[in-house]
């Protein structure tokens, strides 16, 4: 009973431990880090070519201040940026999630919407842009159809092949048991679909990401962090722009790690990952 209480306590003490894991990460980050600063410091580079970490300390603190111009900038263009991303990225779920499942379900539907998810997969985001902004001008409506289309793609072709990867014997089962429609979906297409959805949101958020960053510095006419990088490109605001290519890095790493910490403790629930192996 003492070794099986001190195994739980221990047990319960080191889901609080980081792992190590992320300590290997977080020091090699923290080395490239003091590289970068020591470089900076050594003049070997012009400062306005590698301004050093702790310069891009005080243009944050001054852009996130109200003395910038517009007050506050930082902030402001980072909730822009998150604003058109979570507009479009509802949209696109709320679009992929139900062809991914019918494309799964029906070859007839499979055949005739899966070529067209390929043909945008190959395509780059900004190779859409002029067209886009063509169609519907300059601004946050090409933001948010540009998140919705880089989004869409990944999302559909994991769901699809999640449903499709579903094992045949089970919806007979479940018809064998006189299961209704919305029971096959609840109990047999939902749980097969629900990690592979999971990890088609996070591939689909990090494609959307990385070209909303993109795009903002094309068509956003106020605000974002891809606009502000683009602006401080015309002055040559070193500073500036190194300053939001780390908060842009950042975000993105923050967000990619809420969607695999989701898709790791959903498929250890459903069974499909041993728990403390992810």
């Amino acid at each position: 009973m003492e070794n099986s209480a001190a195994a739980g306590a221990i047990g319960s003490r080191s889901r609080w431990l980081p792992s190590r894991g992320a300590g290997i990460g977080t020091a090699s980050v923290c080395l490239c880090v003091l590289l970068w600063q020591g470089l900076a410091s050594s003049g070997v580079i012009s400062a306005v070519v590698l301004p050093g970490p702790l310069d891009l300390v005080g243009r944050a603190i001054y852009l996130a201040g109200p003395a910038s111009n517009p007050p506050f900038q930082l902030e402001g263009d980072i909730l822009a940026t998150l604003a058109r991303l979570l507009g479009g990225f509802s949209l696109a779920v709320l679009l992929a999630v139900p062809i991914g499942i019918a494309a799964a379900l029906s070859r007839p539907l499979e055949l005739l919407l899966m070529p067209f998810v390929g043909i945008f997969m190959a395509i780059p985001a900004l190779a859409i842009v002029p067209i886009l902004m063509l169609l519907t001008g300059i601004g946050n409506a090409t933001d948010f159809t540009v998140v919705v289309i880089t989004a869409c793609v990944p999302i559909v072709v994991y769901v699809h092949d999640g449903v499709r990867a579903i094992d045949r014997k089970y919806f007979w089962t479940a018809r064998s048991f006189a299961a209704g429609r919305a029971d096959v979906f609840r109990h047999v297409i939902l749980p097969a679909a629900v990690v592979p959805l999971l990890a088609g949101l996070r591939m689909g958020m990090g494609y959307a990401w990385r070209s909303l960053i993109a795009t903002e510095s094309l068509t956003a006419l106020t605000g974002g962090l891809g606009y502000t990088i683009f602006q401080a490109s015309q002055f040559f605001d070193t500073r500036t722009i190194y300053l939001y290519m780390v908060v842009t890095a950042v975000l993105g790493f923050a967000i990619e790690s809420v969607f695999r910490a989701a898709e790791n403790r959903t498929a250890v629930r459903w069974g499909v990952l041993a728990s403390g192996k992810h």
